[in-house]
């Protein structure tokens, strides 16, 4: 996805880079006490944009979703942490607040991580081809992880699943074709 020398977090949607976006969806919510940006060697524009606007950063080593999450919980212990994707272009605040109500009005609110998921049908209503299939579901790339609920990192974790079918968590860019189409559904 990269353009011209530029990183996939910085392709704008409606003038605002994708990374803003998420982020002005979280601030918004006035539901953190902390927002960090998780950034790599990979990254090194978009960690200079984020610096340069005063949002705290947490650089990990680049080496894959995986072990980078594993590094970013440990740092973050003990705390429930929302891992968000910078590919949600149509996230904003209020979606935000809704899947925090749901999961924490939810039987699954201490487990340790709970992932948001959409019907895979869902999804394909609204022209999106969804990248990670579990059956009849896709996963939005959220995630809320309590830390005190994990262990050391190394282990893998219990996870739990919550339905939000939502168009705003439905599309992750990942092509120039789901850019163009975040454009179109971003009204």
């Amino acid at each position: 996805m990269k353009q011209v020398g530029l990183e996939k977090p910085l392709l704008k949607v409606d003038g605002i880079a994708m990374v803003e976006r998420v982020l002005l969806a979280l601030a918004d919510s006035d539901r953190f006490d902390r927002i960090v940006a998780v950034t790599s060697p990979n990254t090194p524009q978009t960690k200079e944009l984020l610096n340069s606007k005063g949002i705290e950063t947490i650089e990990t080593a680049g080496e894959g979703y995986s072990n980078d999450l594993s590094d970013l919980l440990s740092e973050l212990r003990p705390r429930r942490v929302m891992v968000v994707p910078c590919d949600l272009p149509l996230l904003n605040s209020q979606i935000v607040g809704e899947i925090l109500d749901l999961i924490d009005n939810s039987r699954h609110e201490q487990a340790p991580a709970i992932s948001i998921i959409l019907k895979k049908g869902f999804v394909e209503t609204i022209g999106v081809k969804p990248s990670v299939v579990l059956d009849e579901y896709c996963h939005s790339g959220i995630t809320i992880f309590n830390t005190r609920a994990t262990g050391t990192g190394t282990e893998p974790v219990e996870e739990r699943y919550l339905v939000v079918n939502r168009k705003e968590i439905a599309l992750n860019v990942n092509t120039q074709e789901e850019l163009e189409l975040a454009k179109k559904l971003l009204v």
